[in-house]
């Protein structure tokens, strides 16, 4: 997880329901990390990073599509001094990247593991002002198979329905404060996800 975007891309399918097609855009990012105007937080020089930057392209490919999907696969609220004074300093705010992901319409979140830097606290606050879920199917509740979070989830697009199902690294408990994670295990995402692509579907 080491790009700021290492995707954004554009699926345009036609899905055959009912001798009836649907055009869906699908639209991903990853590892934001707390990146949102497109600037260089230790040079203060410009950078083809930020959430600001996506945010045209959302718009220019709505202008083309009709029904548009976007989902981001994790490593959001970690990763500059913004959100970091968010996290440690005055954390009573709504957290800046999930405000401005409400505005762009995320339908989706799949939890990363720099999610945990911050703590349980900060990060259940941070899916709590998300108007779009956190997933992820393989992390549980210590000791038993209930999903400490929403392992997928489902949106209805021009009548057509799409799973989404959430998947995080299993190797979080490797790299992580152990009080950060306090409370849950992680599944093999693999294995986890064989057991519910089929069931979802």
């Amino acid at each position: 997880m080491k790009k700021f975007l290492t995707l954004l891309l554009v699926l345009s399918f036609i899905l055959i329901v009912f001798a009836e097609t649907a055009e869906i855009a699908i639209l991903h990012t990853t590892d934001l990390h707390g990146n949102i105007y497109p600037i260089n937080y230790a040079t203060n020089q410009p950078s083809d990073v930020g959430l600001a930057k996506v945010a045209t392209l959302i718009k220019q490919i709505k202008s083309k599509f009709k029904n548009v999907i976007l989902i981001d696969s994790g490593d959001l609220i970690q990763g500059t001094p913004l959100e970091y004074y968010h996290a440690k300093v005055d954390n009573e705010p709504i957290d800046p990247m999930i405000l401005v992901m409400n505005k762009l319409g995320y339908s989706a979140w799949t939890l990363g593991n720099h999610e945990f830097n911050y703590g349980l606290k900060i990060l259940n606050k941070a899916i709590s002002e998300a108007q779009f879920p956190a997933l992820s199917a393989n992390i549980v509740k210590k000791g038993t198979k209930e999903p400490a979070f929403k392992p997928y989830h489902i949106v209805t697009v021009d009548g057509v329905k799409i799973g989404i199902l959430g998947l995080t690294t299993k190797f979080i408990p490797n790299w992580e404060d152990p009080k950060n994670i306090e409370g849950l295990d992680f599944l093999d995402p693999v294995e986890v996800a064989k057991g519910l692509i089929f069931w979802i579907l």
